[in-house]
């Protein structure tokens, strides 16, 4: 969760998310393929959601092909996310959206795992009540950016209800500009 000891971050996260994501997280496409995933995966078991979660990780730790990783990478989604992230200005870094079991739709970057619902990115805004989620800032290792990643639910415009998590990484140092 956010530091306490800097609301005012807090609040440049959320002004950002707000002006930045919110837009593209109400797009008929973005909501159609949550959705659409969410459709194909009712009612899934979970020791099918651990099995495709082991093989992503297996292939994520061995560095060699990922079928799974690039049937993510690169569907229409995924495309659509990394226009986002290349018209923030370096504001926004990453984008990963997760459907309503925490398995990833799209995303912008590479992920150690397939299956999010374990991490509280996820837990908290769909499983909890939470509507905002934010990390404490780190400095990424390869960039000395410092980073904090923030979640909200993707929404169902039509029942107003959760339909998936969009995590969204963003450079603090970017925020004000």
């Amino acid at each position: 969760m956010a530091s306490a000891a800097d609301p005012a971050l807090e609040g440049a996260v959320r002004k950002a998310v707000s002006q930045q994501a919110q837009p593209w997280l109400a797009d008929p496409a973005v909501v159609g393929a949550v959705k659409s995933q969410n459709s194909k995966n009712a009612g899934i078991a979970q020791a099918k959601i651990d099995e495709m979660d082991n093989t992503w990780k297996a292939a994520a730790k061995a560095g060699g092909a990922n079928p799974a990783f690039d049937e993510v990478s690169s569907n229409a989604l995924s495309k659509q996310l990394k226009q986002v992230v290349a018209g923030s200005n370096g504001r926004i870094v990453e984008i990963l959206l997760m459907d309503d079991h925490g398995l990833n739709v799209g995303q912008t970057a590479g992920t150690s795992d397939f299956w999010q619902g374990d991490e509280p990115k996820w837990q908290k805004i769909f499983t909890g009540n939470a509507d905002f989620y934010m990390t404490d800032p780190e400095t990424d290792d390869k960039t000395g950016a410092m980073l904090t990643e923030a979640s909200v639910p993707v929404m169902d415009p039509a029942g107003k209800q959760k339909i998936g998590v969009a995590m969204i990484v963003l450079d603090t140092a970017k925020l004000g500009q």
